[in-house]
């Protein structure tokens, strides 16, 4: 009977309790969301009791038919010709003096004197010219020269293009040890 006395004294008894923060972690659906969430509900539904069979059959007819491959390389090839056109500088260009057309008279003269030309390279006998020795004014090298310079090159490329990353890393050890500024010192003393 004491323990049940301690009990409700001790249930009686005035506390303090530190005040806590509330917080909810079961927040929640808005009414936006519940609404939402019938709206795709009823949306699902009427797709999955669609019945296809109350549709009415129709034929289609193409009205625009899309261009070939053909047409289209075609047109892009155009287009890019016209961009060209219009973003061409006409600074780059060089400044070009154009030769002005000559009178019928001047082309007249200039055609009897290629068709001359012509007809006296026909007619032309090749037999009434001179025999002559030709000598050659710029010789080549001889072909030991050829060589040793074909081998001069290749030594140069192989010097040029030789791979410093084959080479092996060394460590210098060195073997007459120069002396220090102290022993030179002592040396010039005694």
């Amino acid at each position: 009977m004491s323990t049940l006395k301690d009990l409700k004294d001790e249930l009686a008894q005035e506390r303090t309790l530190n005040p806590i923060e509330v917080q909810e972690r079961n927040v929640l659906p808005t009414a936006d969301d519940v609404k939402q969430e019938k709206d795709h509900q009823t949306f699902l539904s009427g797709i999955e009791g669609f019945k296809s069979g109350d549709l009415k059959p129709t034929e289609t007819v193409e009205k625009s038919q899309l261009p070939a491959t053909e047409d289209i390389k075609a047109e892009k090839t155009h287009q890019g010709l016209i961009q060209g056109v219009e973003t061409f500088s006409s600074q780059s260009l060089k400044t070009v003096k154009t030769r002005e057309p000559q009178s019928p008279s001047a082309v007249l003269q200039v055609e009897k004197a290629r068709d001359s030309s012509l007809a006296a390279l026909t007619e032309f006998d090749k037999a009434s010219l001179k025999k002559s020795d030709t000598m050659e004014k710029n010789p080549l090298p001889p072909q030991e020269a050829i060589v040793q310079e074909m081998e001069h090159i290749k030594f140069k490329t192989g010097i040029e293009g030789f791979d410093k990353n084959s080479l092996s890393a060394t460590k210098t050890i060195e073997k007459n040890v120069l002396p220090t500024q102290e022993v030179i010192a002592q040396e010039k003393s005694a």
